[in-house]
């Protein structure tokens, strides 16, 4: 058995597509969970600090932690993409300075599963599998069964 651990290091978060090719199932899985794992805690750390402050700060509150879905073809998908490149092209060269502070962006696209008939908006259908955390020690976050929201 291979045990292998990720952790993201900022400006090292990025796996170029040859690599996300070679990758598994299995090291996706624990790609992503290592990813969640770092934005929950810039999070924590934020709401830890004493001046601490979501809403002057702009976190998540006037985008209401926002998740949705959009029913995209691969080419739209593809397209999307490049246009928050385009948006954020901009900005991405910023260094420290002039005021500015670092701000975590983290945006996330997967495809789901169509949800099951009779349920409307913001009662989407997502489906959680229990698993065994990596280092053996009891079910990870994801709880089993269906979830509606």
């Amino acid at each position: 058995m291979v045990e292998r651990h990720y952790r993201l290091r900022q400006g090292a978060a990025n796996v170029d597509p040859e690599t996300a090719g070679a990758m598994s199932l299995e090291e996706h899985r624990h790609g992503f969970a290592a990813a969640m794992a770092a934005l929950l805690a810039e999070s924590n750390a934020y709401l830890d600090r004493p001046a601490a402050d979501p809403v002057a700060d702009r976190v998540g509150y006037r985008q209401r932690y926002r998740q949705g879905t959009l029913w995209l073809r691969p080419e739209e998908m593809e397209e999307v993409a490049g246009e928050l490149r385009q948006v954020l092209a901009p900005r991405a060269g910023n260094g420290p300075g002039d005021g500015r502070r670092p701000y975590v962006l983290s945006a996330i696209f997967f495809p789901t599963e169509e949800p099951e008939p009779g349920t409307g908006p913001g009662q989407a259908v997502s489906r959680a599998v229990t698993r065994m955390a990596p280092s053996g020690g009891g079910p990870s976050l994801l709880a089993g069964d269906r979830v509606r929201r």
